[in-house]
């Protein structure tokens, strides 16, 4: 049955729909709000995210936030990076790694993802029960990632400078 063609033979439920005119300006004044909501979301965030206590640090061995133990590079430019928890179905064996690409801003197309040994003095914890992986190790993977991709730079404009420094006369 059609609403529109047969409004007299409405029954039941259909009888209590109620179709309004939605005009362009309720629309618009709608995207205002959740637009403001949406730029006041990265401001709060930050603050939030600053004092974001995961509880890792609790947990027996800790965290390492060392990315010579969780990233390589080989010479052709593949990053492997170190899953340290089992995937037990929560998608960690992807996520975790993630964190870790996005914020050395590599390429995802050219990682590599290797799980861990059980080696918790290296790792630091490597429980993977409650669900909560991702919820512990989201800042230490972000430090992580952030510290790896220091070192990159650095060492790119170490590289850089000394073939620089060659052009000019410079030693090698």
């Amino acid at each position: 049955m059609n609403i529109i063609t047969n409004p007299d033979k409405l029954r039941g439920i259909e009888s209590r729909i109620k179709v309004e005119n939605v005009s362009r300006r309720s629309i618009l004044k709608g995207l205002g709000i959740a637009g403001g909501l949406v730029l006041a979301a990265p401001v709060m965030s930050r603050q939030a995210f600053a004092a974001y206590k995961t509880g890792a640090g609790e947990m027996p061995h800790g965290t390492v936030v060392d990315p010579r133990v969780f990233v390589a590079i080989a010479s052709d430019g593949t990053v492997t990076i170190v899953a340290h928890r089992a995937e037990m179905g929560t998608g960690v064996r992807t996520s975790l790694p993630l964190i870790v690409a996005e914020e050395m801003e590599a390429d995802w197309s050219r990682v590599k993802v290797a799980q861990a040994h059980g080696d918790e003095v290296k790792f630091g914890n490597q429980d993977t029960d409650g669900s909560r992986s991702t919820r512990h190790y989201l800042i230490p993977m972000r430090q992580i990632g952030a510290s790896a991709r220091t070192m990159l730079r650095r060492r790119s404009r170490q590289t850089l400078g000394r073939a620089g420094n060659r052009g000019q006369g410079g030693q090698p």
